[in-house]
């Protein structure tokens, strides 16, 4: 069983990998409204720059959340490694 610190650690880079994921949606999606323009579906055309805009703005949310993650997570390795210190260099 992966302690609370590498659990932590899958979790963050599972992330990572969705924001990846969002990115590779996002430049299909950018594919795709050009062959709308180009083949003259201007209504499926603004749908679809609406949603490629509602998909912009939650990677945006994606990254934010994702660097704030990393940040927590190299707060609780660094606290984890100075708890296990201590732990260590108390005489008992």
């Amino acid at each position: 069983m992966p302690s609370p610190a590498e659990a932590a650690k899958n979790t963050v880079e599972l992330g990572k990998k969705h924001i990846m994921d969002q990115r590779f949606r996002i430049e299909r999606q950018r594919k795709l409204i050009a062959e709308l323009k180009r083949d003259a579906h201007p209504d499926c055309a603004v749908k679809a720059v609406q949603t490629l805009s509602d998909m912009e703005k939650l990677l945006a949310q994606m990254e934010a959340d994702y660097a704030g993650a990393q940040e927590r997570l190299s707060q609780a390795t660094t606290d984890e490694k100075s708890l296990r210190s201590v732990e260590r260099d108390t005489p008992m």
